[in-house]
């Protein structure tokens, strides 16, 4: 070696900060890893109506924390070993499936494939009425497969209700495992009724879109949703518009709208541009227009101008800020207990965080800044919370701090192991947010 790289490399050695030594991890167990990977897959379940036996999940979990820890790089052998076995348990639908609500259908085109996006069009319609073939005739992007689902129960917003919630979730899976598509193409449009759940997607669920287009919809609000006016809008629901920091979005409104009032578009798109101004890297990709004049209708030139815009549009999965607040039973409410078959949906992982009880209208920010990661909370106990790391994210060699409200809650390095992976990827089995280490949060 040159007497110059010599003395550089001795320099680097004084200089580096001292980090405790880790042990190599063992080669991974192959033949244990496949056995779990198999019992995985055929007790996950298939469906969000379904929950997971807790007994058999407990025993699953256990099995892969005592495979360990995994060398660095292995994270996606690792992952493709799971993502094998579910594929072959997944079931193949032919655009039917059974709920507790009753027959749940959809129509279907196009092809999936890693490169193939997903296509959600929601249809409009309301108490009695909706079809889903209203959508399979507008929403199309190219290069994608298309989901139009018909709602299970066609009542006012069906796609905000909870089995309208666990129905879109249910087929965003099915496309991921079934058909492979790209989890980072993954979009939801629609208009009228489809325009508010089109909207109730992209709040509790950013995490998991490219982009959204909710169209000629409202938010749900109080005293009501149907107001014209943004100054008769009391308080939006809560747990949706801040979410959307990282999330394109491309929205528009008629102004003389009856059948979709423009009064909570309006005052949705004001709380965004408060959000922006505050916080200036953020909510930079909303596209909304209004339209004088316009009644329940699609504005000249689109959808072709919106479905140009969204086409090229790609999910930030690994976003450095996330705002997130938490809706835990948003609007609307089941008429009475009879309604409810199945609870409404826990949101519990957003981006690379993960929150064990999330607390209604909970507010959390976080960063990512290099190696540190700085959370603020505005209610709650940090040991409910689990920040998951991948090394595309932080600098594996390097200490990993963690400051909760300004104050070091954690520093050190975060271990590879089989059981995030496992944890991730059985949360979302989207194969971009399974990560391979976490950092378990500890009362300070």
């Amino acid at each position: 070696m040159p007497r110059c790289l010599r003395l550089c490399a001795l320099a680097a050695l004084v200089l580096a900060p001292h980090l405790p030594a880790r042990a190599a991890p063992p080669a991974i167990d192959r033949k244990g890893l496949d056995a779990l990977a198999v019992a995985w897959a055929k007790a996950r379940p298939k469906s969000k109506f379904d929950a997971w036996d807790a007994k058999a999940r407990a025993e699953i979990l256990e099995k892969a924390k005592a495979l360990g820890p995994i060398p660095e790089g292995a994270l996606e052998e690792v992952r493709d070993v799971f993502w094998k076995a579910l594929r072959k348990e997944w079931p193949k639908t032919d655009g039917k499936m059974t709920t507790p609500y009753g027959p749940a259908t959809w129509i279907q085109n196009g092809k999936g494939g890693p490169k193939a996006g997903l296509v959600l069009g929601l249809h409009g319609g309301g108490e009695g009425a909706g079809d889903a073939s209203e959508a399979a005739g507008k929403w199309r992007l190219p290069g994608c497969l298309h989901m139009y689902p018909q709602g299970i129960k066609l009542v006012h917003d069906t796609w905000n209700s909870v089995h309208g919630e666990r129905f879109v979730l249910t087929l965003i899976e099915n496309a991921k495992v079934q058909h492979e598509v790209d989890p980072d193409r993954v979009f939801t449009m629609g208009f009228s009724m489809g325009g508010t759940g089109s909207w109730f997607f992209a709040g509790r669920h950013p995490d998991l879109l490219a982009a959204s287009a909710p169209c000629a919809g409202v938010l749900m609000a109080s005293p009501k949703s149907q107001v014209a006016t943004k100054a008769e809008v009391k308080e939006l629901q809560y747990g949706f518009v801040p979410n959307v920091r990282n999330l394109p979005m491309y929205w528009f409104i008629g102004l003389a709208d009856k059948n979709c009032m423009p009064g909570t578009f309006l005052y949705a798109h004001d709380q965004l541009e408060a959000l922006r101004k505050a916080d200036p890297t953020g909510y930079t990709q909303q596209e909304f227009a209004t339209y004088e004049g316009l009644a329940h209708a699609f504005p000249p030139g689109e959808p072709s101008k919106l479905l140009s815009w969204i086409a090229p549009k790609r999910r930030d999965a690994l976003p450095k800020k996330l705002v997130w607040e938490v809706a835990g039973s948003p609007y609307p409410l089941p008429e009475d207990d009879t309604d409810r078959k199945v609870a409404r949906y826990v949101k519990e992982d957003f981006y690379w965080l993960h929150y064990d009880r999330p607390a209604d209208r909970a507010y959390t920010t976080a960063t990512l800044d290099g190696n540190t990661i700085a959370l603020s909370l505005s209610t709650g106990f940090p040991e409910d919370w689990t920040i998951w790391l991948k090394p595309k994210m932080v600098d594996v060699t390097k200490e990993v701090v963690v400051t909760v409200d300004g104050k070091e809650a954690y520093r050190g390095l975060p271990v590879p192991d089989v059981l995030t992976v496992l944890e991730t990827l059985d949360a979302r089995v989207d194969r971009t947010l399974t990560f391979d280490r976490r950092i378990r949060l500890a009362k300070n």
